[in-house]
């Protein structure tokens, strides 16, 4: 979606009827500014839950958080389900630090994420 030689960026597919948004870079600041828009608009046009797919994340911050939380809302407003894909212990802790481990259904792979019932995974 962005060029190659941007920090960050997304890509979506849908899998087994739910959207998946697989994110790279460092999701700072800067990526809530300019991919904000771009996630809302797949947020709010998906008919399924939203998988959020934190794999290829190397770098978290509070306004990563923010994006991650305004892509909930806007999945929520169409009372949709959204899963966080998060193998990174550091960003597990960032999340439970940030009081969002109940926020999010959270799994360690997208196999996980994309079956019912992810939320209670540990974090």
């Amino acid at each position: 979606m962005l060029e190659d030689q941007a920090e960050f960026g997304l890509h979506a597919h849908v899998r087994q009827e739910r959207l998946v948004v697989a994110f790279w870079g460092e999701l700072d600041i800067l990526a809530d500014e300019v991919l904000a828009a771009p996630l809302a608009r797949l947020a709010r046009e998906s008919r399924g839950d939203l998988v959020l797919d934190l794999r290829a994340v190397t770098f978290l911050d509070c306004g990563g958080l923010t994006l991650l939380c305004r892509a909930r809302d806007e999945a929520r407003r169409r009372q949709a389900g959204v899963a966080l894909v998060v193998d990174n212990p550091f960003f597990r802790k960032i999340l439970r630090l940030a009081g969002l481990t109940d926020a999010f259904d959270i799994a360690g792979d997208l196999e996980t994420a994309l079956m019912t019932g992810a939320k209670g995974s540990p974090v």
